[in-house]
């Protein structure tokens, strides 16, 4: 492996794993507390199922420079403006929800940190785009 696949492929984990958050609650909550998500979901100016179409480009950006399909230094670019909105978007939408919605959803202990999972995640994207701008010595 090239040293400037590296980033990108890690960035690909890292959006993936974001997908994968995103969508966790609603096969990890039993049936009876899975209505309660489309509230949990509709804070913020969007919310994290919807935020994962812009991960899902990311995902296809990564791999297209990964493979040199596209100019790397373009897609480094559009990436880190990419997942920076992402970032910001996630951590809004974190921020908005109330606690008592989060505690409303059921039981389950892990979903009070799901929300800064997803924050972070979101970050771990941002920090293998601008990774691979440094790798490419684009700053």
């Amino acid at each position: 492996m090239r040293p400037e696949q590296r980033p990108p492929t890690v960035g690909i984990v890292a959006a993936l794993s974001y997908v994968l958050l995103a969508f966790a609650p609603y096969v990890l909550l039993p049936e009876t507390e899975t209505p309660g998500l489309a509230i949990y979901y509709d804070y913020g100016i969007a919310g994290p199922p919807f935020l994962t179409l812009l991960v899902v480009v990311a995902v296809v950006l990564f791999a297209a420079g990964r493979e040199r399909r596209t100019e790397p230094d373009f897609v480094a670019g559009l990436v880190i403006v990419l997942s920076a909105v992402l970032s910001l978007l996630v951590f809004v939408w974190a921020l908005a929800v109330p606690e008592s919605v989060v505690t409303g959803l059921g039981e389950a202990l892990w979903l009070e940190y799901h929300r800064w999972l997803l924050v972070l995640t979101s970050l771990a994207t941002l920090a293998c785009s601008v990774w691979y701008a440094r790798v490419l010595s684009l700053f």
